[in-house]
């Protein structure tokens, strides 16, 4: 009911209360007619929720006299003809040992997801984390594909309630709808049964829809979050929240409304660091069609999962059950759902998938003998530097070879400035004089890339660092550590460390056959773009990197000495 109706409707009330008020005064019959007031009243309500709960034909009287004025008209009498009476907001609770949720009766079915075993920090302390912060409500449930059977601004009135299970219902000219959400009972997952009948004459075919939307967040678990969904031909798609319908970078960006007809999925939802809210097709079968919407470009968005069509015939109804799940991006908790929740961990590309696996379990077995995550990420980094170290000394090697030979090559470059298909093959020439391969530093590289990538996603999305102390000021190795701020501006140690340490390992590396102002400005760039980079990348991440940059500059050392003495 909009501001307008709700406002006639009062003044109605209003004109018949005082018009009541006045024959009251006048007849000496004043308690009988009351008395006969209440008792139409209470056969109203009975008769209204008789109708509401089983869509009865009307009976000889008032229901008849209605139904003649409706001849023609592709509505079947029911609670449709019935004068509506407002339904005030409420909110159910339900909880078990891992959640406390608030069920909305408006048009979202969930206003608050509360996980009892993970906490968010604030400025009085730790806090269960609510997953659904800044007014934001998940899981608004419709009917599509009916003429007047929309749902979107419906309030429900609360049939039933009990410690894990809600009971709701609304209705509009088309039908009814009625939604039963069931928490299990452990766990972050439940369960929604939707079941809509109809008030029409004609068939229909109609289609359940679910809408879970995301807002951008200063929070710190939801400062990144996207649009996800499984699509059961091209897998896991994200659309990014803070950047889905603006213009983007040079004005390049996506027109806010990404549908996918051609394919279905199997679960889609709001997916961030550590968390996720997923609805799943309960049948198994990947049936939801899946549309990407900007609600306020570059702040919010949603994903609206609809599942097929389901014919109805005159006054019959149609079933459908969903999953939900409001919870972590545990391997535990996600794998419990059997649903295939465990691709919702962005782990890169498909074929970077086995490194990011098996440097996280590499991770948490560290965690097991040495339980500090900073230690564990630098003994792992450690261990990643022995295993590569045949690669990274043939690198060195060839790096070494090189800067050995640049004052021939220089005098190369000046003898031939002039003539460069002859400066070209002069330095081939020196190469092979020399035994020299001018890619032999870059092979070893390009081969321990995916174990460096692997490495950066395995310490990205490990949900074991999120709270997770190291020493002194790192308290979290999931977040940038602060040291302390300058008028605003925070200091941070580590990346400071990182880039420093980046630009002396730059510096011991030649640059074979570059432009000496081209290397000036590679040897200043490369550090500073990696500076403003991991400025707000997590603290573990940046320690990983500072720690291989040590490792490397060490290595590099030992190399370069070495090579000497054999000399």
């Amino acid at each position: 009911m909009d501001r307008n109706t709700a406002f006639a409707f009062a003044l109605s009330m209003l004109v018949f209360a005082g018009y009541t008020m006045y024959q009251t005064e006048r007849r000496a019959e004043y308690a009988l007619e009351q008395e006969a007031i209440a008792q139409q009243e209470a056969a109203a309500a009975a008769e209204a929720e008789a109708a509401g709960f089983e869509a009865k034909a009307p009976s000889e009287g008032r229901g008849a006299a209605a139904v003649a004025t409706q001849q023609g008209s592709p509505f079947a009498p029911g609670p449709a003809v019935l004068p509506s009476r407002v339904i005030q907001p409420r909110t159910s609770t339900v909880r078990n040992a891992n959640v406390i949720a608030k069920i909305s009766n408006g048009p979202a079915l969930i206003e608050s997801w509360v996980l009892q075993d993970f906490f968010e920090r604030l400025p009085g302390g730790d806090v269960p984390i609510e997953l659904l912060g800044e007014d934001l409500s998940v899981f608004t449930t419709n009917v599509a594909g009916v003429s007047g059977a929309s749902f979107e601004t419906a309030r429900f009135e609360v049939i039933s309630e009990a410690a894990r299970e809600v009971v709701q219902r609304a209705t509009n000219e088309a039908g009814t709808l009625t939604r039963t959400i069931r928490l299990d009972a452990e766990g972050y997952g439940f369960d929604v049964d939707l079941e809509f009948q109809s008030h029409r004459t004609d068939p229909v075919d109609a289609r359940f829809e679910v809408a879970i939307p995301a807002r951008s967040s200063d929070r710190p678990d939801f400062r990144e979050q996207s649009l996800i969904a499984n699509l059961r031909d091209d897998g896991v798609e994200r659309h990014f929240v803070q950047g889905f319908g603006s213009s983007g970078f040079l004005g390049l960006g996506g027109t806010g409304l990404v549908e996918r007809p051609e394919e279905t999925a199997s679960w889609a939802g709001f997916d961030a660091q550590f968390f996720n809210g997923l609805v799943i097709d309960a049948s198994g079968r990947g049936r939801f069609d899946v549309t990407f919407e900007a609600i306020d470009a570059g702040d919010s968005a949603r994903v609206i999962a609809t599942l097929p069509a389901l014919s109805i015939g005159t006054g019959g109804s149609a079933r459908e059950k969903v999953r939900g799940f409001l919870g972590p991006k545990t391997e535990a908790a996600l794998s419990a759902e059997n649903a295939g929740l465990e691709a919702s961990i962005d782990r890169g590309w498909s074929w970077l998938e086995p490194f990011t696996a098996f440097f996280a379990w590499a991770l948490d077995g560290l965690y097991i003998f040495i339980p500090n995550y900073g230690w564990a990420i630098i003994v792992l980094t450690i261990l990643v530097r022995i295993g590569t170290a045949p690669l990274m000394v043939r690198q060195m090697r060839s790096a070494e070879r090189m800067r050995e030979v640049q004052p021939k090559l220089k005098a190369l470059q000046e003898r031939y400035a002039d003539d460069r298909q002859k400066q070209s093959e002069e330095m081939m020439k020196l190469y092979r004089e020399e035994n020299i391969n001018p890619l032999g530093g870059c092979l070893p590289l390009l081969i321990q890339m995916p174990v460096l990538i692997g490495l950066f996603y395995a310490l990205r999305t490990s949900i074991g660092l999120r709270h997770a102390p190291w020493i002194l000021w790192f308290d979290d190795l999931s977040q940038p550590a602060t040291m302390f701020e300058v008028a605003g501006f925070p200091v941070r140690l580590l990346p400071l460390i990182m880039a420093g340490s980046m630009y002396l390992q730059q510096k011991m590396m030649p640059q074979a056959g570059m432009d000496p102002v081209q290397a000036r400005m590679m040897l200043i760039m490369m550090p500073g773009m990696m500076l403003l980079f991991s400025y707000t990348f997590p603290s573990g991440l940046v320690l990983y990197w500072t720690v291989s940059n040590i490792l490397g500059i060490a290595h590099q050392y030992w190399v370069r000495n070495h090579l000497q003495t054999a000399s």
